[in-house]
């Protein structure tokens, strides 16, 4: 098997949560071999012969113990990484069979043998029903199910075979115990399988969102170049065939050489200037532009976003300002956090009713908060983003709120506004559309 990613289980929720919650279920469902076994010692009260001696219980006690704990080291190796390399088993898993081994060995040398048909008179058969539960349960982990549920067949072999030698009921009898085996065996270990399963699924569908968000990156990176080839490129070929066109003829004394050469500089300047105006194509940015754009790269990463407002009509430099605020906004929750939702809001706000002055609060909010709260205020995007916003008179806010990360900015809104009303407190005004993606 290969290898798999460890998540970090720092924060919840997620991934991380999913694999958090299933290592920790795992671990207390290997826990309840002990309280099996401590069934089955006490199962001797209830049988003509007495418990064991306090050496021979110890000694069971030891290795019951040190088989619960080694499948518990299984488990988390299995977490991690293979349990079986180029055909060879781990050294942990090595230890628990023959712990397991140990256990079967020790129940049988001194537990008393059973002495009916009942599985309260058969305490040995207890021992290596669980026994051999928890020991496929382990490997399941990170071994596929068909082959642990094979080798857990060998637990009815062993428990039928013991109750037919020790001639403690009818045949019957033995088979119906080694089937309740075959079913404990075959619950705890597609129990753990399925498990596994899904944290494996999460693992790739996080490995995906990942993917996802560098495609989209790598598109847009594709479209800059080719946009660039299309209006340096041309641009070059024409500079190279000028240029070899005026040595041609200053070779020859023709004076149309430097001509040519005027049309070369002509030609450089003129491209320099389409190449200036891609540049402020891409450094310059569009309110609606952004918001279409955040649709698909936060839909590309795997997060649902939520656009709610329309786009203002404010002066260019206010709308380029907010257009920053979201494509930097964007690319934090794609670059730094872990983000399963997005929402956008752009809100008309009256802050003084008597003066009629309006604010425009453009509201960038994703659940990503254990990554994105590590930017607060030093990053150099939102340094950057503050300075735009202060050249046109507006603010910037960025902080963690709940289990939320909001970054809000506010821009002065020009014009009048409605019928004032009497209380001069922030209140959303005009109407609003909705779209999700």
């Amino acid at each position: 098997m290969s290898s798999r990613r460890r998540l970090p289980v720092s924060g919840v929720g997620g991934a991380r949560g999913v694999e958090v919650y299933t290592r920790v279920s795992l671990y207390l469902f290997v826990l309840l071999e002990p309280f099996f076994l401590l069934y089955a010692i006490s199962a001797l009260s209830t049988m003509d012969a007495g418990p064991p001696a306090p050496l021979a219980a110890g000694l069971l006690a030891v290795v019951a113990l040190a088989h619960t704990a080694l499948c518990l080291a299984t488990v988390h190796a299995g977490f991690d990484g293979p349990l079986v390399s180029r055909g060879r088993p781990r050294p942990v898993v090595v230890a628990m069979l023959a712990s397991a081994v140990a256990v079967v060995a020790t129940s049988f040398a001194v537990l008393p043998p059973p002495e009916g048909p009942n599985l309260l008179q058969d305490p040995r058969t207890i021992v290596v029903g669980v026994v051999g539960a928890a020991t496929c349960g382990a490997l399941a982990v990170a071994i596929r199910f068909r082959p642990v549920a094979l080798a857990g067949l060998a637990v009815p072999v062993v428990v039928v075979a013991a109750r037919l030698a020790a001639g403690a009921g009818t045949a019957l009898d033995a088979v119906l115990l080694g089937l309740t085996c075959t079913v404990l065996v075959l619950f705890w270990s597609g129990t753990a399988r399925m498990s596994m399963w899904i944290v494996e699924v999460v693992r790739q569908l996080d490995e995906a969102r990942e993917v996802a968000a560098r495609l989209a990156v790598a598109e847009e990176r594709l479209r800059i170049a080719r946009d660039m080839h299309d209006v340096v490129g041309r641009a070059l070929s024409a500079v190279a065939v000028k240029s070899e066109l005026a040595a041609a003829l200053a070779r020859r004394g023709d004076p149309r050489g430097a001509d040519q050469m005027d049309e070369v500089r002509t030609l450089a300047q003129e491209s320099l200037r389409e190449v200036r105006g891609v540049v402020a194509g891409y450094r310059g940015a569009d309110l609606a532009t952004e918001l279409d754009g955040a649709r698909s790269v936060l839909r590309a990463a795997g997060v649902t976003v939520r656009v709610v407002g329309d786009v203002p009509d404010l002066a260019a430099p206010q709308v380029e300002a907010l257009a920053w605020v979201v494509r930097e906004g964007v690319t934090n929750i794609v670059r730094h956090s872990d983000a399963h939702e997005a929402r956008i809001e752009l809100t008309d706000l009256l802050v003084d009713a008597g003066r009629g002055t309006r604010e425009l609060a453009l509201t960038v909010t994703n659940d990503g908060v254990g990554g994105a709260a590590a930017d607060t205020g030093g990053g150099s995007g939102l340094v950057g983003l503050r300075e735009r916003l202060a050249a046109v008179g507006g603010a910037l806010d960025a902080a963690a709120r709940g289990d939320r990360f909001v970054l809000s900015a506010r821009v002065p809104a020009p014009g009048p506004t409605s019928t004032p009303t009497s209380t001069p407190t922030s209140t959303p005004t005009g109407p609003t559309r909705e779209a999700a993606a």
